[in-house]
Formats: structure tokens, C-alpha cells, sequence
């Protein structure tokens, strides 16, 4: 196995793994299937399009990419200390092999480079407690619950928002680190 960051050559990779969980895992994402498998290859080269300030992190096996994860800093001057984690997706196959907990690592790792950075939000489906005790792991603590954030036309989903901030993703890692 094998993790790197996304360039434009892992477009059609990254397009078979983003509309497979939007078709199959619809209520983990605020876009869908219907609107995504209309968007053209240039959508999906923009999406992975590696910045300083965004970037997406993927888990290959062979050259199958089996899990991701996105990163984009906020632009704007007030706000560019924040960045946020989205698109975070595993294959069925391959979940609780720690696999996103090791990508989601490599990202914080990653993202906390950035000088100005000092806080990452996350925000992830209410009921979905596997991905918030993985990201409460991680160090994340929640700070809210957006209520009727999703709808799939039938029903309201709320999402619980999380953060992470600089100083808490040190102590987590001197931890880890204590822990080996």
C-alpha cells in the first residue's frame, strides 16, 4: 500500500472513488451523485489540484485508491488561520485497518506546517459515531451540532462540528510519541 498526495494524474482515480462513495455513502457528503457524475474531468483535475494551501491525501493498493482525504486552508486575511478536512472517504473493504486514521495523521501533519495555521475543522455526520470517535482519537473535540445541515429529500440530517487546534495536535502527537 501505498500513500501520496493527489496530483492530476490520480484524476480518474480520485473521480472513481469520489462518485462510488457519493452513489453508495450519500448522506457522508453535502454534494451528490446526480450533480457530480455531470461535472466534467477539469472538475475533478481542480478538486485534487495540489496548492500550499490545499491539497488531498490518498491510500493506494496496487494502483487501486482505496481511501481519501482533502485539506484547504481558508484565503480570506481573517481567516486564513483555519483550514478544514473534507472528503474523507474509505472503501468498505478496507475500513478498520486504521487506514484513514493513518492518512488523517499524515494530513494534520501535513497541513500544521503551514506557519499561519492554527486550527482544523471537521464537521461529520451526527449519527455517525465510528467517524467521531476516530476523529475524538485523533485529538478533535466537537464545538457544536449544525442542525438540518444535509437533506436527501426525504429526511434532515444534522452534522456534529469539530476542531482541532494546533496546540492540541502537539500534545496528541507528544503522547502518541510517549506511548511507542
Amino acid at each position: 500500500m501505498d500513500i501520496k498526495i493527489l496530483d492530476s494524474n490520480d484524476f480518474l482515480s480520485f473521480k472513481r472513488i469520489r462518485l462510488f462513495a457519493l452513489k453508495n455513502d450519500p448522506m457522508a457528503f453535502g454534494s451528490s451523485y446526480a450533480e457530480e457524475s455531470q461535472k466534467t474531468d477539469s472538475y475533478f483535475k481542480n478538486k485534487i489540484k495540489q496548492e500550499r494551501n490545499k491539497f488531498t491525501i490518498g491510500f493506494f493498493e496496487s494502483d487501486h485508491l482505496v481511501n481519501i482525504a482533502s485539506f484547504t486552508q481558508q484565503n480570506n486575511l481573517k481567516e486564513q488561520h483555519k483550514g478544514e478536512i473534507t472528503s474523507v472517504y474509505c472503501l468498505n473493504n478496507y475500513r478498520n485497518q486504521g487506514l484513514t486514521k493513518k492518512i488523517l495523521t499524515i494530513l494534520l501533519d501535513k497541513a500544521f506546517l503551514i506557519p499561519e495555521l492554527k486550527i482544523l475543522k471537521i464537521a461529520v455526520l451526527s449519527e455517525n459515531e465510528p467517524a467521531k470517535k476516530l476523529y475524538s482519537s485523533l485529538g478533535f473535540k466537537k464545538y457544536g451540532r449544525e442542525p438540518y445541515s444535509l437533506f436527501d429529500g426525504e429526511k434532515y440530517y444534522d452534522e456534529d462540528l469539530m476542531y482541532i487546534d494546533y496546540e492540541a495536535f502537539i500534545a496528541q502527537r507528544n503522547l502518541i510519541s510517549s506511548i511507542k
